[in-house]
């Protein structure tokens, strides 16, 4: 929940030493998906879309380096870490139907690539100097297991779901003990059918 940025008084610059923030941000995307529904009431489907998530850490401290040495001194802020991706989505389920509704629960994995990840924040230190952040981090594939619940009546509605990610975001990292960081992503929006 919580990092410090480093920052380099000769270039004027600075990053957050840990992006990877567990507090919540505004993410949104936009999809589009082509679903068969059986006789039976089994799904198949894709969906394909584009994703922003977002996830927020606070900045406590800043480790000011002047050419020659460290200091640390208090701050106060916020940086976002933004991941672009760009989101494939197959699946398999089962529908039920009332009279009006139709529930479609569904479940496969996540196939996201990253297509640009960086991280852009705002830290204030005491005299009220402010600091910009900004960093690059290595873009990959991220695999999520996914689980999903559909509402429909008539051409709209609206979903839940949960994705896990599998891919340790901080697996390359060096020194110090042994880092973990992974993706878990909350759900909903709306759908509109075409056809």
């Amino acid at each position: 929940r919580t990092t410090f940025i480093n920052y380099t008084e000769s270039t004027n610059s600075g990053y957050a030493n840990n992006p990877y923030g567990s507090m919540n941000a505004l993410c949104y995307g936009l999809s589009v998906n082509l679903k068969r529904v059986t006789k039976k009431k089994f799904l198949l489907g894709f969906d394909l879309g584009y994703e922003n998530l977002r996830s927020k850490v606070a900045v406590t401290e800043i480790s000011d380096y002047t050419g020659t040495s460290n200091n640390m001194v208090d701050a106060s802020g916020k940086t976002f870490l933004n991941n672009h991706f760009i989101n494939l989505y197959p699946y398999w389920g089962y529908r039920f139907t009332t009279q009006k509704l139709h529930f479609d629960l569904t479940g496969g994995f996540d196939i996201a690539y990253d297509a640009k990840m960086f991280e852009k924040g705002t830290v204030t230190i005491d005299d009220g100097t402010k600091f910009n952040t900004s960093g690059f981090v290595n873009t990959e594939i991220d695999i999520r297991p996914r689980i999903q619940l559909s509402v429909g009546y008539w051409k709209f509605g609206v979903y839940i779901g949960y994705s896990y990610g599998i891919r340790n975001y901080q697996q390359a990292l060096t020194g110090g003990a042994p880092n973990q960081c992974y993706s878990r992503l909350a759900r909903f929006g709306f759908t509109y059918q075409l056809n």
